[in-house]
């Protein structure tokens, strides 16, 4: 019995760090960084020429050039993670950050050639089991509560930022008024 509870206690711990770890990807990294750039890059021209020229490729020349993309910024990802484990985190920044319009690239080209990659039996069957996954961490309860406590604070930074950011109130005057003083010090010591 008491085995029992330390092993559900053990697979909460793990739903709980996928979950976050998932609402930190969704909410963060796709939805405030990855997906601007990839509606950026989809618009582009040069692009639409770039995906003309995929669909006619060979299917096969395409799954290892997408495999390759994808396995590299994959790799890239778990890299940064082992970095930032290791104290790095300024070098695990910077390579998560690189990675990450890379990734929005192979996301537009995955999207591009969907019908040619997903023709791979093996492609489809692993395509939908991460979708799955996904779909599986979706309706853990503890996703939901951690998506609305998520919810709760960003609408408090957002409540925050509107009341002391936004406008003429009475913090945003005393930086722009501290910036001014601090910018005549400056100034001023240079002409000396």
């Amino acid at each position: 019995m008491h085995l029992k509870k330390l092993i559900d206690r053990l697979i909460l711990l793990i739903q709980l760090i996928l979950v976050v770890i998932f609402i930190v990807f969704e909410e963060v990294i796709w939805e405030g960084i990855a997906r601007p750039i990839y509606h950026y890059v989809h618009q582009l021209h040069i692009l639409q020429v770039l995906e003309a020229k995929l669909q006619k490729l060979n299917r096969y020349v395409l799954l290892v050039l997408f495999l390759i993309l994808f396995v590299s910024v994959e790799g890239a990802g778990l890299l940064a993670g082992v970095m930032l484990v290791r104290g790095m985190v300024i070098t695990a920044t910077l390579l998560y950050g690189t990675k990450i319009p890379i990734a929005a690239f192979v996301f537009w080209m995955f999207h591009a050639t969907e019908s040619t990659l997903l023709s791979f039996g093996w492609f489809r069957w692993a395509y939908e089991k991460i979708l799955a996954f996904f779909d599986w961490i979706k309706e853990r309860k503890i996703y939901r509560k951690a998506r609305e406590m998520f919810r709760e604070v960003k609408g408090y930074f957002r409540a925050f930022k509107a009341k002391y950011f936004s406008g003429e109130n009475t913090l945003s005057k005393r930086f722009k008024r501290l910036y001014r003083v601090v910018k005549r010090a400056i100034k001023g010591g240079e002409e000396s």
